[in-house]
């Protein structure tokens, strides 16, 4: 989606919809809501740091308002604590929230949660596979044997490395060891190896 754009037009789309977002907490407004908690992600990862933003935002357009940012273990927890009300908005991928409205136990989801409303696609997510130069490691099919981080438990990130691994023919059986550690956490990982 950004290939082509400029940071300019890049950052018109995400105010673009961090200004819809704002525009779905105006009934909060109104009903004289005196807490808006955000739910992001761990403080190394995408979420928090977008959370912080839509915090200043709602601090703005919310003076009355006491306004949090929570940091958790992202999408799946995200999408519970907003389901089970302890949360007013959440940033997830879209992917988890497809599994939650369908109640994916595999995923976290127990039963359907069918409280969740889409507010805004705020950016365009890619995965990574990144391993060290040495490793050998050059496929997916050469992780086998080898110690990986797949994210957060039942975070997005832990959800699409579940199903790219499957799609691969691979499972966490397959491996030396799991890791379930956020990017900052798994960055350090590999440098200390």
């Amino acid at each position: 989606m950004f290939k082509n754009q400029t940071p300019i037009a890049r950052r018109s789309v995400v105010l673009g919809a961090v200004g819809a977002a704002s525009l779905a907490l105006t009934p909060l407004a109104r009903a004289q809501q005196k807490f808006v908690n955000v739910l992001t992600g761990g403080q190394s990862g995408v979420y928090y740091p977008l959370g912080v933003a839509l915090s200043q935002i709602y601090s703005k357009v919310l003076p009355d308002a006491k306004v949090t940012v929570q940091s958790t273990k992202a999408s799946a927890e995200n999408l519970n604590l907003l389901q089970a009300g302890r949360g007013e908005i959440a940033l997830t991928l879209g992917d988890a929230l497809s599994d939650a409205w369908n109640g994916d136990k595999e995923a976290g989801f127990n039963t359907p949660l069918k409280k969740l409303r889409a507010v805004a696609g705020v950016y365009a997510n890619y995965i990574q596979i990144v391993a060290n130069a040495e490793s050998g490691i050059k496929t997916i099919a050469d992780l086998k044997g080898k110690r990986i981080s797949v994210g957060a438990p039942k975070s997005g990130t832990e959800l699409n490395a579940r199903a790219i691994l499957k799609a691969a023919g691979l499972s966490y059986s397959d491996f030396a060891k799991v890791e379930y550690l956020a990017f900052g956490e798994s960055v350090e990982l590999m440098k200390n190896r």
